[in-house]
């Protein structure tokens, strides 16, 4: 699958490449939950993850191929 890391959690990017799109690779039936734990992404950091263009919840199954984008909390005024 390919992944996108936006804004402050570009620092986890495997290779160290910030908001630039990697491919990662997770068994069949992993969830959104999954991912975010092979990234070390906890709850409090990763606030909102669309897959497909569409907020999914941290129990989604991820298909093969589809595109995650995760994003931090925001907060501005």
């Amino acid at each position: 699958m390919t992944v996108v890391l936006y804004a402050t959690l570009g620092k986890y990017h495997p290779q160290g490449k910030g908001s630039e799109p990697f491919t990662l690779r997770l068994p069949c039936g992993s969830t959104v939950e999954e991912l975010l734990g092979k990234l070390g992404l906890d709850k409090d950091k990763a606030k909102q993850v669309f897959v497909e263009y569409a907020s999914c919840s941290r129990d989604y199954i991820l298909k093969d191929g589809q595109k995650a984008a995760i994003f931090p909390p925001i907060a501005g005024g």
